[in-house]
């Protein structure tokens, strides 16, 4: 291998010049790639807070307080590009909301975002922050047990961390090595301070998040799937015939087709029978 190494620095051009060191790949799962998932909410232009692109959905999740009345809202992705969103689901204890896009969005949706991690660590851990001009920033973050806080409507918010800093915008992700979200930045006040308290930020762990997108209203999902009243096999139901790329029919494996005897049938949603789309 010697003799190889000489014999190739030896044929090579005086002149020639190292190639390049290609730009690292960011890992599929990584803080970096989190990052890309991170958006700034805006209106008419200015910052309220950030927010978090769920993965696969398009959704952003963020915290409510920042939003005030919830109008003239807009998500600015990682590449600058805006697009306009409407506030579709909240809950004030937790402080976080669900925001969509409007009706007829001028753009295409980003649905690159984030996942929940499932086993929350406290080591590694990183939050967001927006830095000028309006660049989405990783720090390093610390997360600890909190001894009890109170959200709005006097909340109990029980498995909720303290945040060793406070960020000026609320609704950034705190994502492990990985880049999952182990909690999101909102919101409440400690169970001992008075009426008059001002909400300092916190975490709101991925189990508030869970139950908070399970009570997202019928109205307000999305499945991605096209379907069809079917009765041709004895069984009334809802044939799926086509599923979205990427969509949450479709990470769930939802098997659509022309073919009755192929495709998946829908015959009831929580135990409540379904016999059209």
């Amino acid at each position: 291998s010697a003799n190889m190494a000489a014999v190739l620095k030896a044929a090579a051009p005086a002149d020639a010049k190292p190639a390049p060191t290609p730009a690292p790949v960011p890992a599929p799962n990584s803080v970096e790639k989190a990052r890309q998932g991170v958006v700034v909410i805006e209106r008419q232009g200015r910052a309220l807070a950030l927010g978090v692109l769920l993965d696969a959905d398009g959704r952003v999740l963020t915290a409510l307080s920042p939003l005030t009345n919830g109008n003239f809202l807009s998500a600015r992705y990682h590449d600058g590009s805006v697009v306009p969103l409407k506030l579709i689901h909240s809950d004030r204890g937790w402080d976080l909301a669900l925001l969509g896009a409007t009706a007829t969005p001028t753009q295409p949706l980003h649905k690159a975002g984030l996942r929940a991690a499932r086993t929350p660590s406290f080591v590694g851990l990183q939050s967001f922050g927006l830095t000028p001009p309006n660049t989405i920033s990783a720090a390093p973050a610390a997360l600890t047990l909190s001894p009890g806080l109170l959200g709005g409507d006097a909340t109990s918010l029980a498995g909720a961390y303290e945040l060793a800093n406070k960020p000026a915008l609320v609704g950034a992700p705190i994502v492990n090595t990985e880049g999952e979200v182990v909690a999101i930045v909102a919101r409440a006040c400690p169970t001992d301070s008075k009426s008059g308290c001002a909400p300092a930020p916190y975490g709101a762990p991925v189990t508030a998040l869970k139950q908070f997108l399970q009570r997202v209203p019928a109205e307000a999902t999305w499945l991605g799937v096209d379907a069809a009243t079917d009765e041709s096999r004895g069984v009334h139901g809802v044939r799926i015939a086509s599923v979205v790329p990427g969509s949450p029919a479709s990470v769930a494996g939802i098997r659509p087709g022309k073919d009755a005897t192929q495709a998946d049938l829908g015959i009831a949603v929580d135990g409540a029978p379904v016999t059209t789309p």
